[in-house]
């Protein structure tokens, strides 16, 4: 049936709080579920495999030399990472590999050890990053990295993004840099120019070509493969001795490197310090993902325990060679668009890996690194979308200082610092936003049963009931503002009632317990009564907890019904009784 224009569905935009590329992979799952048929078979997840596998193949020799180790250690890892996540992620089509934000964190940590060290050291950074995530699976705080923002996360992935291309030009032009980080070896870089290798550059050059303008034809998928191969067959054939392969930078075993436990000596607080970060990045990013992809069968994915399941995949890829691993964006969409339909796709692809590095060692080891560098580029100048900064920039001044903080750490400071900075930084911001959402409310009552908002006194009135209610997160920082908020009380102002609803809060700390009661004495110094309504099971306690004895004598707590704002209009009978107790006439009811 065909739709009219006029009655299609506007495209909802995405939620702020996605992580970049989440929108994307969000339409991607959403395409590929209605063109899917309604019968699942293991030649659709063969399928989908062998196509993940074909990009794993670059990608993970890309981050391994990224990572500043041998391209094998980023096969070995993506090899780990397929076949542990397809076993274990509650997330089915999730991807767990290797991925750039990683790598580098990798490498700048490790740069402190003597190269003879780097390798032990990486591995057990890498052991050390799954034993946290493991702990932080146990511990179910899966929700936490949604505190992180999105604008936080944005300009995090570009700086790394930036730092990545800058990294791998000393392998494009084959000219060593040096400077104190990678803005300043790259400046160094270009001062010595005229030192290009020039059999390294054209092939990286024509590499990136390849990328650019192979996805346009039938290869479709298999760019990244035929871009890796052709400059690499053709530096073989033209004899090219002066280009550094794979096999030059490290051995490359007949098999899988065997079993050994890290060298414990080598930790470091830095080392440690920096495992934490490598845990965090790794599983904001998953947690996007695992988030965006439902699985085929209905079942409910559960981040805490993706967690876990990356973990396990960490310390198995650091006990056998591999470099760290999280879940991956890329390779996760790429797994859907392919066709998969469960777990077994990625299980598929990390034995598809497995037997090209057992098989064919030889050819792995011939493929020249300039090449593996210009991919890396190309990949991340890809992931440079102007589009997702623009937006983050315009969403208020609060993600344009986390989107420019973040971004200028990550540039100019250590990685791992660059996450724990952004990390706080999130928190900060999150606090920042909420308590300037905090508005204080007047009402008023209608026939007894109906509320509606009016205007905020200037000052408590006499002989009046005033209810009030308030909007945003009233922590800490939320009940000083909420306090600035109150309605003045004059000297001569005599019996005002104060209801203050408080339907929605779980919890009660001790600042907002101490704004309360200092406005109770305020209160209590006038003559009038106090009243708190609509309180959950969780705020009646946290309250009577708290307060003072004589507060808890004065104030009268309400909790919550089933019928919404029952026990204000209770409290509102209650004052009304009171002040006519009084022989007050003309009594006005507000709420």
């Amino acid at each position: 049936m065909n739709i009219k224009p006029e009655n299609r569905e506007k495209p909802v935009e995405p939620p702020e709080d996605l992580l970049p590329g989440e929108a994307t992979l969000k339409r991607t799952v959403e395409e590929s579920r209605q063109k899917q048929t309604k019968v699942s078979t293991l030649k659709d997840d063969a399928n989908a495999g062998l196509t993940v596998a074909m990009n794993e193949i670059p990608d993970g020799m890309a981050c391994g030399l990224l990572a500043g180790v041998s391209p094998i250690m980023g096969l070995f890892a993506a090899v780990y990472g397929c076949l542990v996540g397809g076993i274990f992620n509650s997330s089915k089509l999730m991807i767990i590999s290797t991925t750039s934000a990683a790598a580098f964190l990798l490498y700048q940590l490790t740069q402190a050890y003597p190269e003879a060290q780097r390798v032990d050291a990486l591995l057990l950074l890498v052991i050390l990053s799954g034993a946290l995530m493991i702990l932080m699976g146990l511990l179910k705080l899966g929700n936490l990295v949604r505190f992180v923002s999105h604008s936080v996360m944005t300009g995090f992935l570009a700086g790394i993004s930036i730092l990545t291309i800058l990294s791998q030009l000393p392998t494009l032009f084959a000219i060593p840099a040096e400077g104190g980080n990678k803005v300043l070896q790259t400046i160094n870089l270009f001062q010595n120019i005229q030192l290009t290798n020039w059999h390294a550059l054209i092939p990286g050059l024509a590499t990136i070509f390849f990328m650019l303008v192979l996805p346009r034809t039938p290869l479709g998928n298999k760019t990244a493969i035929v871009s890796i191969a052709l400059p690499s067959l053709f530096i073989f054939f033209m004899k090219w001795a002066d280009v550094e392969v794979v096999h030059d930078v490290g051995e490359i075993p007949n098999g899988l490197p065997p079993f050994r436990l890290p060298d414990f000596s080598l930790l470091q607080p830095a080392l440690f310090s920096g495992a934490l970060s490598m845990a965090l990045i790794s599983l904001i990013q998953a947690a996007g993902v695992s988030q965006s992809v439902p699985n085929p069968d209905g079942s409910r994915s559960n981040t805490s325990k993706d967690f876990i399941s990356q973990g396990i995949a960490n310390v198995t890829s650091g006990l056998f060679g591999g470099i760290g691993v999280g879940g991956s964006l890329g390779s996760t969409s790429l797994n859907i668009v392919s066709g998969a339909r469960s777990r077994w796709a990625g299980i598929f692809s990390g034995l598809l890996v497995l037997a090209l590095v057992l098989l064919l060692p030889a050819l792995i080891g011939n493929v020249a690194m300039p090449v593996l560098a210009a991919i890396m580029i190309y990949a991340m100048a890809s992931s440079l979308k102007l589009e997702e900064n623009m937006q983050v920039w315009h969403a208020g001044w609060a993600s344009r200082i986390g989107l420019i903080c973040t971004f200028l750490v990550t540039l100019f400071m250590p990685v791992q610092y660059a996450v724990l900075i952004g990390v706080l930084l999130s928190f900060t911001l999150y606090f920042l936003t909420s308590s300037r959402l905090v508005k204080l409310h007047r009402r008023e009552l209608v026939n007894e049963s109906w509320f509606k908002e009016i205007g905020m006194p200037a000052e408590i009135e006499s002989e009046a009931i005033h209810i009030f209610a308030v909007d945003g997160d009233l922590h800490f920082a939320g009940a000083r503002i909420l306090e600035n908020q109150w309605p003045l009380i004059a000297p001569q102002t005599r019996r005002p009632v104060i209801i203050l609803e408080m339907r929605g809060r779980n919890n009660i700390g001790a600042t907002l317990t101490e704004v309360i009661e200092n406005f109770y004495e305020k209160i209590k110094k006038a003559g009038g009564r106090f009243y708190i309504t609509e309180l959950g099971e969780n705020s009646f306690a946290a309250f009577q907890a708290q307060a003072t004895p004589e507060v808890l004598e004065g104030i009268e707590l309400l909790k919550k019904e089933e019928i919404i704002g029952k026990s204000t209009i209770q409290a509102v009978q209650e004052a009304q009784d009171w002040l006519k107790g009084g022989e007050i006439a003309n009594t006005k009811v507000f709420s």
